[in-house]
C-alpha cells in the first residue's frame, strides 16, 4: 500500500504539461519511473563522455505524468497520510519542491475550477471527514458521545476535538504570520528547545476552526498576504516558503476532588496530530529569471535555504560506504530546515512531491530536481515516540520527538 514504506520520505514526481511551443525531454514510464534526455554538447566538447547525449532513467515511489489530475495526486500523496495522522495520532508533513514554473503552487493550492482543488483544500476536507468518522466510531464503541450540526464538530462527555490552523511564510529568512488581523506582516521567531527536542514558532496565530468553510476562509486570507513576484520564468512566482498547518487536539474537562471540596473543571488538552503542507519557493537560475537588484538577492536567499535543506537531506541519506562517518545535518543553517527538523528526524509521516518541467530549456532545473528527489527518497526516519503530550489549562505540548509537523 501507499504507506507500506513508512520509515522513509515517500517521494512522488509530477511532470507538468508541456507548452505547445517547446520540445519535450522527459518521458514517464509507468507509475514509478521517469526518463530524462540530455542533448549532446556543442562547441568542441562533444568528444568528452560527460558531454555526450544520453537518456537517464530514475525510479521513485510514484510518478505522475502531464495528464494526471489533482485528485489522483492527492489520493496517493496526501490522503493516506491524513487518514493515518487522524486514526493513529501521528503527524504528517507534505511538501512540494521544484524550480520556478514547474507547477508547485498549482499542485499545493490549485486552480479556479472545483476539479483543480489543490492538496491543501483537499486535505482540509479530508481532516474534517476523518474526524466525523472517528466520532461515529467512538459512539458505536460506547465511548464519547458526539453531536454534530451541519459540518461543525462538537463533542461532549469524554471530550471534543478542536482543529486549529496556522499559515506562515519564510521570506528572506524572516518568518511572517499570514493570519494576523492586519492581513499579514506579523513577525515570528523560530525557537528550539534542544533538551526537549521541540521547535516552536513564537507569536504565530492559531485560529480555531469548526468546519471546512472556516478553515478555507483562513487559507484565502493568508493567500492574499503571500509574497508573490513576477519573473521572466514565471508571472506569479512564489518568493517565499509557505507553511499551512492543521493541529488537532482533544479537549477534556477534568474535575478534581469530590462533594463540597470539588474544584472548578480544569481543561486538559491532548495534541493528537499536526498536519503541515509546505509550498517551497522555487529554486531558480538568475539567467532564466532575468532578475536583478533586490529580486536577484532574494533569489539567492531562496536558493540558500533550499541548499541548506539539500545538505540536511544529504546528511540523513543512507550511505552505502559505512566507513564514511555520517555528518551532522546542518538544521540551523536556515529557518526552513530548523522548522523541518522534527519532520525529518521524528516518527511523523513525510511525503515530497517533486515538480518538474518537461521542456528542453528546463533540463538543468528538472535534472537537479530529480536528483534532489532521489536523495530524499533514501532518508530513513529513526523511530521515536509519538505525539502523546497532555497539557492542562489550555497549553499545547510541542511536537516532541514524533512531531512530523512544523512548529
Amino acid at each position: 500500500g501507499a504507506l507500506a514504506r513508512g520509515d522513509h520520505i515517500r517521494v512522488a514526481v509530477r511532470v507538468r504539461p508541456l507548452p505547445e511551443s517547446q520540445d519535450g525531454i522527459i518521458e514517464v514510464a509507468g507509475t514509478g519511473a521517469i526518463a530524462i534526455r540530455k542533448d549532446a554538447a556543442t562547441g568542441g566538447n562533444e568528444f568528452l563522455k560527460s558531454q555526450q547525449g544520453r537518456i537517464e532513467e530514475r525510479t521513485f515511489d510514484r510518478v505522475f505524468g502531464p495528464d494526471s489530475t489533482q485528485k489522483e495526486v492527492f489520493a496517493w500523496t496526501c490522503k493516506p497520510l491524513v487518514k493515518a495522522a487522524i486514526t493513529q495520532n501521528r503527524s504528517a508533513t507534505i511538501f512540494v519542491y521544484g524550480a520556478t514554473g514547474a507547477g508547485k503552487t498549482f499542485t499545493m493550492f490549485g486552480g479556479a475550477e472545483a476539479s483543480q482543488r489543490g492538496l491543501i483544500v483537499r486535505s482540509i476536507e479530508e481532516v474534517f471527514a476523518e474526524l466525523k468518522l472517528r466520532a461515529v466510531a467512538d459512539v458505536g464503541s460506547g465511548g464519547q458521545a458526539a453531536s454534530m450540526s451541519g459540518s461543525d464538530m462538537d463533542f461532549e462527555s469524554e471530550g471534543r476535538f478542536e482543529v486549529k490552523v496556522s499559515f506562515l511564510e519564510i521570506y528572506n529568512e524572516n518568518v511572517r504570520d499570514l493570519l494576523q488581523q492586519d492581513g499579514g506582516g506579523g513577525a515570528c521567531k523560530v525557537l528550539e528547545d534542544e533538551r526537549k527536542g521541540l521547535v516552536k514558532v513564537a507569536n504565530l496565530t492559531e485560529a480555531v476552526v469548526r468546519n471546512r468553510d472556516e478553515a478555507l476562509s483562513c487559507l484565502r486570507a493568508g493567500m492574499h498576504a503571500r509574497t508573490i513576484e513576477a519573473t521572466a520564468a514565471n508571472a506569479q512566482s512564489s518568493r517565499a516558503h509557505a507553511v499551512f498547518s492543521l493541529t488537532i487536539e482533544q479537549v477534556k474537562e477534568q474535575i478534581t476532588g469530590s462533594g463540597p471540596f470539588s474544584r472548578r473543571p480544569t481543561e486538559v488538552r491532548q495534541l493528537l496530530s499536526k498536519i503541515s503542507l509546505i509550498d517551497l519557493a522555487g529554486s531558480e537560475r538568475a539567467s532564466l529569471t532575468q532578475n536583478s537588484g533586490t529580486a536577484l538577492r532574494d533569489g539567492a536567499r531562496i536558493n540558500q535555504s533550499l541548499l541548506a535543506l539539500a545538505n540536511c537531506i544529504d546528511a540523513l541519506c543512507v550511505k552505502t560506504n559505512i566507513a564514511t562517518p555520517r555528518k551532522k545535518p546542518p538544521y540551523r543553517d536556515s529557518k526552513l530546515t530548523l522548522m523541518l527538523k522534527s519532520s525529518l528526524t521524528g516518527e511523523g509521516l513525510v511525503a515530497m512531491i517533486a515538480n518538474v518541467h518537461p521542456g528542453r530549456m528546463h533540463f538543468e532545473d528538472s535534472n537537479n530536481t530529480l536528483e534532489y528527489a532521489r536523495r530524499a527518497s533514501t532518508v530513513r526516519n529513526p523511530a521515536q515516540r509519538r505525539l502523546s503530550r497532555t497539557t492542562p489549562n489550555g497549553g499545547v505540548g510541542g511536537c516532541g520527538g514524533g512531531g512530523g509537523g512544523v512548529g
